[in-house]
């Protein structure tokens, strides 16, 4: 997936274009308009078919995250995800500008619904900052895993897990409030993602 920022003199034709040549003058083929599969990849099919269907099955669950990706910042409060394959599940690191997780139950109750979100299952839950009588501190770290359930786990489908971390305050949301505003991030969504000490406190940087 490519995800162009706003303001780029270029468009997706001309990026796409440009990286065909690349990957053509470096020796590498472009399969990506390509309608059937390769003769290469088809060899590899068939010299290592579990493999190649325990990908499959970690492509599912890529692909239902990818199609579910706006519920990370409509109902979460998350200003930075990252997402990798780690080989054996999804791994999914998420930080929040606010003192505690704030809108994670409310993140995990759409993404594990089962028509909305991925059908998946919390089987094992690490976190403490729900509860009232918690104590608590920055770098707090509430941890998620996704077995069993509705094709998860042994059922066919790949685990997912999930990291929140509480980040500390102030100064240090400059460098990423910068890089979101320059990429076109909505004013509204930044009020929610992050506390108002820390716009303001990247304004007054802002002047003379």
């Amino acid at each position: 997936m490519l995800v162009l920022p706003a303001g780029l003199p270029e468009g997706w034709e001309a990026i796409e274009r440009r990286h065909r040549r690349w990957c053509e003058g470096n020796g590498l083929r472009p399969l990506w308009t390509t309608p059937d599969v390769d003769p290469v990849e088809s060899a590899y099919l068939t010299t290592f078919p579990s493999l190649e269907r325990c990908r499959s099955k970690r492509a599912a669950t890529g692909s239902a995250l990818l199609r579910r990706i706006a519920l990370f910042h409509t109902v979460a409060s998350f200003y930075r995800v990252q997402c990798w394959d780690e080989g054996d599940s999804w791994q999914i690191d998420a930080r929040t500008a606010h003192p505690r997780a704030h809108w994670h139950d409310q993140f995990l109750q759409r993404l594990c619904h089962p028509r909305w979100g991925v059908g998946a299952q919390v089987a094992h839950r690490y976190c403490f900052c729900a509860e009232p009588e918690a104590p608590y501190q920055w770098g707090h770290t509430c941890s998620f895993y996704f077995g069993e359930g509705h094709g998860y786990g042994a059922a066919g489908g790949d685990p997912i897990f999930l990291r929140v971390h509480a980040s500390p305050e102030g100064r240090d949301y400059d460098r990423q409030i910068e890089t979101l505003y320059r990429a076109g991030a909505p004013a509204g969504w930044m009020a929610r993602a992050f506390p108002q000490h820390a716009i303001q406190h990247y304004r007054a940087e802002q002047l003379p």
